[in-house]
């Protein structure tokens, strides 16, 4: 079959996507062809390289652009080849170069040498490209596709892959890296390559200019799937710059294979700085080693804009430069910001109006759009009772030094990212740092999700919240929140930490009944979470919900969340209900809370509850925490309740923990622990290790009847009468107690009854935010303390560190409390 070299192949109408495994290094084409291994360098000296003399003849020039890697260094670049040939005889070649210029910098350059095969191919010509550094194979196949084979760069065996540059279809070669964005406590190997984080290399090629083309993608990754991706992409061109949106669209593919990006270049190709930026996510479902999520950029990136806002400025400006500067949100409103892009408003200065971005900008991912002040000082926005930075149906922002301030009005939030969308759309990458925010009647800040009359998941993922100063909120200080359904499966928000945030005065909404308000900081439907080094005070005191209340520092519908590291006091509720410190709430699973100081609140130090109508609670660990003086109002230093069936709510486990109370004439039920009774609980509920010292008429445990749970190596004290209440019966001693079988371990008997020889029980008084809970000395153990060396070995206890941070990884023998890694001797300093 001749093969004619025919100019504007439509390669812009059906390209192939390739995802291959090169010595640890993945490599991704977009290509309008198949790709070929290279051959080694001594079959290429097997080829005649006579050069073809030139001929007089009318000549046809075709530019072909693409992509090159190697298969052992990791190198990676871009090449141009050139080709002349006869226009009366298409197998003639006449004349041809190559120009390769690597990732770092390096070029090779290669001539054409010979058009003639003396192995007898299929094909009627193949043409062979050599120099001292670079040598490879030229043909078209029988679809009239350029093929590079036999490629060997630097006596280092390669691949090329290129397509035709026309007019009508221009190439631009990609190159850059791929990283695996949730590998890293993977050990399993994905076709022999280790899933990490390390960089991998990838390598594409785009053949549309203007988005009016639609693209269909052939994915190959590896030798594990075949699929095949329609692609939507939408392009708007905003000055020097084309900015297109690739997407995965309506039944992208039938299998587990998702891919998005954005290409932004520059309109005119012949600028001086003309550039091409490519940037996204590739998600692989793989059936062995689950969801596997990754983020690429390219080498070459684009400039980005960067807007300025001042109080001195005119919305006519072009804003790109402070002394050019906009005057308004209003300006700033009316723009597409690009990831990338920043919007920096005058330090010291208050600009009016919300400032509102949505599904035209950024989503970016980590390529973010900065929003942030410039000169001295943090600027302001004030947006009266509208919300303060409102993000709608997009992500991949930076917010950070600045004020939000605003009015209470219906329902406004501080700094909101919020989307509507149905089924599973994840926006990716927030973060919002060294933040004040306040006077705004919902939230502070807030990641919501919620559609009427819909259970989507869709959210947010890959947030970060540091350092913000979140007060007088009259709902919620930090929050999330998603469409609830006990039927559902996964979450709206993914992978959230809340870290260094000081969060006071949060209210309450008087006007609000139908609902508690008055919380700290409490995300719910999210999954993989973290909220640590934290600070929630005197807050709730307007709640009006008569059934419950709110609660400093708290997770519901979560999987997998952590609570640790921070302090709560002050927490109160207008009704008295709730007003606690911690919790683990409704549908939670796999959560912890440990490392965390509540002290004087109305409500339980540490609450485990299960709503009715909630998602399963299960395997829940309290651990190495201290309350002091809780459960003014109702509850216990640590309390369970369960409104759902029994089988709802199970695996509990309490240990490690020393609490401290005193009964108050407010609350005169109160217990170290307590189970209320509601629904029964009973499916290993688990207490051991735990010192509890009640004061002043509390009982050390209150477990009502019908319920049972397991109490192991705990140390009780009391100054006054000892009473445990267990199962309606109460017991005077420990000895008494252990009549039920609890406190007998394995045979023996297990429990302490004795003054645990705190420090200075009762006078731990405040930390503040910003300093390290090691400094609450209250809670240390005395050198003769009967704690010491007196605890029980459990298999869930798989912690590292005590409260006070002491590696208890050479504890034999663990301690009862919260204090740990002291063997007989110790001093209380450690």
């Amino acid at each position: 079959m001749k093969k004619n070299f025919t100019p504007g192949n439509s390669v812009s109408q059906n390209l192939k996507f390739f995802l291959t495994f090169f010595e640890g290094r993945i490599l991704v084409f977009f290509m309008s062809s198949i790709l070929l291994l290279s051959c080694t360098k001594d079959e290429i000296e097997d080829l005649n390289l006579e050069t073809t003399p030139p001929v007089e003849a009318n000549k046809e020039t075709h530019l072909y652009k693409g992509v090159f890697a190697s298969q052992h260094s990791g190198n990676r670049g871009t090449i141009e080849i050139h080709l002349t040939r006869d226009e009366k005889n298409s197998e003639e070649i006449l004349e041809g170069n190559a120009l390769l210029t690597l990732h770092t910098g390096e070029t090779y350059k290669a001539n054409l040498t010979s058009n003639k095969s003396t192995n007898k191919m299929a094909e009627d010509f193949k043409v062979f490209f050599y120099s001292q550094d670079m040598e490879f194979s030229f043909y078209l196949d029988e679809n009239d596709v350029p093929i590079v084979a036999d490629v060997v760069i630097n006596d280092q065996s390669g691949s090329v892959v290129v397509a035709e540059h026309t007019a009508d279809s221009p190439v631009t070669p990609v190159t850059g890296v791929y990283r695996c964005t949730n590998c890293e406590n993977q050990t399993s190997t994905l076709d022999g390559i280790p899933l990490n984080n390390n960089d991998r290399v990838f390598n594409m090629l785009l053949t549309t200019k203007d988005g009016q083309t639609g693209l269909t993608i052939q994915a190959v990754l590896g030798s594990l799937i075949n699929a095949q991706l329609v692609v939507e992409e939408a392009c708007t061109t905003d000055g020097r710059y084309t900015f297109c949106t690739l997407k995965g669209g309506a039944n992208a593919t039938t299998e587990p294979v998702q891919w998005s990006g954005i290409h932004r270049y520059t309109t005119d190709a012949t600028e001086a700085d003309a550039c091409s930026t490519l940037w996204g996510n590739l998600t692989f479902n793989s059936p062995n080693n689950g969801v596997i999520e990754a983020e690429f950029i390219s080498d070459n990136t684009c400039s980005n804009n960067t807007y300025y806002v001042s109080a001195a400025g005119d919305d006519n400006n072009s804003g790109l430069t402070p002394n050019d500067a906009w005057k308004t949100i209003q300006k700033v409103n009316s723009i597409t910001v690009k990831p990338g892009d920043a919007v920096l408003f005058e330090g010291g200065k208050t600009f009016n109006g919300s400032l509102k971005f949505d599904s035209n900008d950024a989503n970016g991912g980590s390529n973010a759009v900065t929003v942030s002040s410039y000169g001295t000082g943090r600027a302001t926005i004030s947006s009266g009772t509208a919300h303060g930075i409102d993000i709608y149906n997009t992500a991949g922002f930076k917010i950070n030094n600045l004020i939000v301030s605003g009015t209470p009005g219906e329902k406004n939030s501080g700094i909101q990212f919020y989307t509507d969308l149905d089924g599973d759309v994840k926006f990716d990458f927030a973060e919002v740092k060294n933040v004040e925010v306040h006077g705004f009647s919902d939230f502070g800040i807030v990641f919501g999700s919620w559609k009427y009359q819909s259970v989507n998941n869709s959210g947010f993922k890959n947030v970060v919240v540091e350092n913000a100063r979140v007060y007088d909120i009259m709902n919620v200080g930090i929050g999330s929140y998603g469409n609830f359904s006990a039927s559902k499966t996964g979450y709206a928000h993914s992978n959230i930490v809340v870290r260094k945030c000081e969060v006071f005065n949060i209210t309450g909404n008087p006007a609000i009944t139908e609902k508690h308000t008055g919380n700290g900081i409490m995300l719910s439907d999210v999954q993989n979470s973290v909220i640590e080094y934290s600070t929630a005070y005197n807050s709730g005191q307007l709640n009006a919900n008569s059934n419950g209340g709110p609660v400093g520092i708290w997770y519901w519908d979560a999987d997998n969340v952590t609570i640790q590291y921070n302090e709560v006091y002050g927490m109160k509720s207008g009704t008295k209900k709730d007003g606690g410190g911690f919790d683990l709430d409704g549908g939670v699973t796999n959560g912890t809370m440990q490392y965390n100081y509540s002290h004087n609140n109305y409500g339980a130090g540490y609450l485990i509850g299960q709503f009715g109508g909630a998602r399963p609670m299960r395997n829940i660990k309290v651990r190495y925490n201290v309350s002091e003086n809780d459960a003014a109002t109702n509850g216990g230093s640590i309390y369970l309740f369960n409104g759902a069936s029994p089988a709802s709510m199970k695996d509990i486990f309490v240990y490690n923990n020393t609490l401290y109370i005193e009964e108050k004439a407010s609350n005169t039920a109160t217990a170290a622990i307590k189970l209320l009774k509601w629904q029964t609980m009973s499916e290993n509920i688990n207490f051991h290790n735990n010192i509890l010292v009640a004061e002043n008429g509390a009982d050390l445990v209150q477990v009502p009847s019908g319920y049972h749970a397991n109490f192991f190596g705990n140390l009780y004290h009391t100054s006054g009468t000892f009473n445990i209440s267990y199962k309606g019966i109460s017991y005077g001693s420990l000895a008494s107690f252990r009549t039920t079988q609890n406190e007998i371990y394995n045979g023996n008997e297990a429990g302490i009854e004795a003054d645990p020889l705190l420090q200075a029980p009762g006078e731990g008084g405040t930390i503040g935010f910003g300093n390290s809970l090691t400094n609450l000395s209250a809670y240390k153990l005395q050198t003769n303390s009967p704690a010491i060396d007196a605890g029980i070995s459990f298999s869930e206890e798989s912690v590292e560190n005590d409260f006070y941070g002491n590696n208890l990884s050479t504890n034999s023998i663990p301690e009862v409390g919260a204090h740990g890694n002291l063997s007989t001797g110790a001093v209380a300093s450690n």
